[in-house]
């Protein structure tokens, strides 16, 4: 730590000598027609045909930008208005005024895009979404995948190879689970938002418990005093998937009050196969197992909410939110175990449902306490969620000396509370400094009742072995103090927020509290060029997701079963990282994760009969992972984008205190590109690669996905799109190492295979254009544990 100190300060005293030229700041301020602020709004400076700095306005409006004094083209964009264009002059601390921009049919394939499509603001990436052809036609996931440092695995999102990432949507995060979240994320349009914010570390303001960074996603401006909205509607087809996604959204806006209301639904049919082997290396064994699951998916959700402006400075507002989940995942399989000459033969039928409801509400109120944009917020949240699984098992063993049959059974209900009161204070004292201080209670609560049972004659009998009925209740009191600065060059944030935790349950009680400082520390070698270096510190914890903790035992095959914990202890992390920003838009990311108690999923024997295998959630010892992340995005046309997105990791684990500790080598590859063609139709071409992961006695081998679509837009209201995914349709292979056996389990997936998407968007408004406000959350960090 002492010598990346040392470097950053070398590095910063050898970068001030690089550039003599001051650098004045230039402050200004973009409205519409009626003088209203426009948020978002692309402003930059540009000498000659260059350009030589460049940003968004915030909330209300206002930019600054820092340049040598001269003459420059003042650019100004934003879509729904027309551009603005001016020659200006920067001097000593200039104010250049109000910018009027005037509303405009324009769409958003006949923007001259000059500003950076991903730029590096002080502590996070920045995709300027509405700016760039690209984003026509893409969903939630598509944008996602092409951001810096995110990478989307299956049902997994992460940033920079570190789990744990979290998605919010104006201020809130997405409260579901991995399934339901790329499900709903489908269902935005690239229409709707306005940009992409990817956060790879934390500051005190976030719960402690957001070790994998933040996917921030900001929707546009909406219409005032007028009603807007859009209809979507995209189907996903395959030999092994039939999936329908429709999806709507309207927000009206009159006077102070907004509402705004959505509605997502994803109706099909799946199927998984699997075909294992299994060497059993301590005796002359062997397994060979084939399984197809068949899945039937009934999901849907709908959310309402308002906003009331009192006056200008005092605002309340209200969220309700529902959604319901049905799986069905009915699984044949058959299983040849073999056991020196004897060869055991097992026909199963494993029925799976699944059904889940989650009721989440949401007050909060804000007052605005000065024109400086300094706030007060109270926040309330309160969840419950209940879910009911059943499985229903049958089982023909065929033995060389005769049948047996195998009946059983299990019903597990559990049921979720969480609840948190928030109270945030941000103060601006100037544009160039401000201090956030807050303080946040949390109640999470589970109850989890399971009932297993197997059939003896005409009875059912229940396996005390495996039922349970657990209770687990945990309660979290956090405060936070923030302090940013801007002093010239250099930008300053450093934070800390402590929590205390008190849990309580079956064979569970903790009690702890924990510091988590962070700082964030950058500097402009060059302004004008774009050249910077910025180094971030935080330490977060990640405290176990509530499914893990649940000892219910699922049959996954014959000889294979996944169970939770409910002894893991929360992980520890510490983040530091060190990032160049070149000419505006090129970076480079190295650092290093070091945690302690990492929580990951292991495979090993059942502890009662080594034929069979269980993967478990377990605590690691001790992990650590060295990264290198590069972003590099390129227009080397009007009509073409290009972007790549490298990152690797030398990751090191010691899985068993005092073991041996182990080191991996891991790559992701992100490259999409995008042709503007005439008649507005558009081609969108990307591969994406990952190689063989190791985690623990686990393993994925490397995987391969090329990707070509063809967008079309008609007029400003209505796109279509087609494209294929996975054209490499090359499954995946999966494998663990233990004590006494290797298995290996060749897979064909939904998310992995070859597939066919077809979509269609309808936009409709009324009304002139207004920002659409929302309902801001404070129990984002603990639903997500759900």
């Amino acid at each position: 730590m002492k010598r990346l100190i040392l470097l950053i300060v070398i590095l910063a005293s050898a970068a001030s000598q690089l550039s003599a030229a001051r650098l004045y700041p230039s402050t200004g301020r973009v409205v519409d027609e009626q003088g209203n602020a426009v948020e978002y709004a692309t402003v930059v400076l540009l000498k000659g045909s260059e350009q030589v700095a460049g940003r968004t306005t915030d909330a209300r409006g206002r930019f600054e930008l820092k340049v040598a004094p001269g003459s420059y083209t003042l650019q100004i964009q934003f879509l729904g208005f027309d551009p603005v264009k001016k020659e200006v002059r920067v001097e000593q601390d200039n104010d250049l005024g109000d910018f009027v921009m005037r509303s405009s049919a324009t769409g958003i394939e006949s923007v001259v895009v000059k500003a950076r499509l991903v730029r590096r603001e002080a502590d996070r990436f920045v995709v300027d979404v509405a700016n760039t052809p690209a984003a026509i036609g893409k969903d939630g996931i598509e944008l996602l995948e092409h951001a810096p440092g995110v990478w989307i695995d299956g049902e997994k999102i992460s940033i920079n190879g570190k789990s744990g990432s979290k998605v919010y949507i104006n201020d809130r995060e997405l409260r579901m689970e991995p399934e339901q979240l790329l499900t709903y994320l489908r269902s935005l349009r690239a229409e709707e938002i306005q940009k992409i914010e990817v956060v790879p570390t934390t500051g005190a303001d976030y719960d402690a418990d957001s070790a994998g960074g933040i996917i921030r996603i900001t929707l546009k401006k909406r219409r005032e005093n007028g009603v807007d909205g859009s209809v979507a509607f995209n189907t996903q087809q395959a030999d092994i998937i039939n999936r329908y996604n429709p999806s709507a959204n309207i927000n009206i806006h009159s006077g102070r009050l907004d509402f705004y209301a959505s509605a997502w639904g994803s109706f099909g049919k799946d199927r998984t196969t699997t075909d294992e082997r299994t060497l059993y290396n301590t005796a002359d064994k062997a397994l060979n197992a084939h399984s197809e699951m068949k899945g039937r998916n009934r999901s849907f959700g709908a959310s309402a909410g308002t906003v009331f402006e009192i006056n200008p400075r005092h605002s309340v507002g209200a969220e309700f939110e529902y959604w319901r989940n049905r799986d069905g995942e009915p699984n044949d399989s058959y299983t040849d175990f073999r056991n020196g000459e004897v060869t055991t033969r097992t026909d199963s039928y494993f029925d799976k449902l699944d059904r889940r409801n989650n009721y989440s509400a949401t007050f909060n109120y804000i007052w605005k306490v000065d024109t400086l944009g300094s706030t007060l917020k109270l926040l309330a949240d309160y969840t419950r969620r209940q879910t009911d699984s059943r499985n229903d098992n049958e089982s023909r063993i065929t033995l060389p000396g005769g049948v047996l049959d195998s009946v059983y059974r299990d019903n597990v209900v559990s049921l979720y509370n969480i609840a948190t009161a928030t109270l945030a204070l941000e103060k601006n004292f100037s544009p160039r400094w401000s201090l956030k201080a807050g303080a946040k209670y949390t109640y999470n609560d589970m109850h989890n009742d399971a009932l297993y049972e197997y059939r003896q004659g005409d009875a059912w009998l229940r396996n005390e072995q495996q039922s349970f009925v657990i209770d687990y209740t945990e309660n979290i009191a956090a405060a936070y103090s923030i302090a940013s600065a801007q002093l010239g060059r250099w930008s300053l944030v450093a934070g800390l927020r402590g929590e205390y935790t008190h849990t309580t349950g079956k064979d569970v009680g903790q009690d702890y509290f924990s510091l988590f400082p962070n700082a964030n520390v950058s500097y402009s070698f060059s302004q004008e060029k774009g050249w910077s270096l910025i180094a971030q510190y935080a330490r977060t914890i990640e405290r176990p997701r509530f499914w893990s903790l649940s000892p219910q035992r699922m049959q996954i095959s014959d000889y294979t079963y996944q169970t939770g914990n409910p002894s893991l202890d929360p992980a520890f992390k510490h983040d530091v990282s060190l990032t160049l920003v070149a000419a505006h838009r090129y970076t480079l990311t190295a650092g290093v994760q070091i945690v302690n108690d990492e929580i990951q999923q292991t495979m090993r024997a059942d502890p009662e009969n080594p034929d069979l295998l269980q993967l478990a959630w377990v605590n690691y010892d001790a992990t650590k992972g060295y990264y290198l992340s590069a972003n590099l995005p390129f227009q080397p046309a009007k009509w073409w984008q290009l972007n790549a997105n490298v990152t690797y990791m030398r990751r090191g684990q010691r899985v068993e205190q005092h073991g041996a500790e182990e080191f991996f080598n891991w790559g992701f590859v992100n490259l999409s590109t995008t042709f503007t063609l005439p008649a507005k139709f558009f081609i969108d071409l990307s591969y994406r690669y990952q190689s063989r992961l190791d985690l623990g006695n686990c393993w994925v081998e490397p995987d391969h996905r090329l990707q070509a679509g063809l967008k079309k837009r008609f007029g400003d209201r209505f796109t279509a799109s087609f494209s294929v995914e996975n054209l490499l349709d090359q499954g995946q292979l999966i494998g663990a190492r233990g004590d006494g056996f290797v298995r290996t389990v060749k897979a064909r997936q939904t998310w992995s295979n070859r597939s066919f998407r077809i979509g269609v968007t309808w936009n409709f408004k009324s009304g002139r254009a207004f920002k659409r406000k929302a309902v801001e959350a404070g129990s984002a960090d603990e639903k997500s544990r759900l």
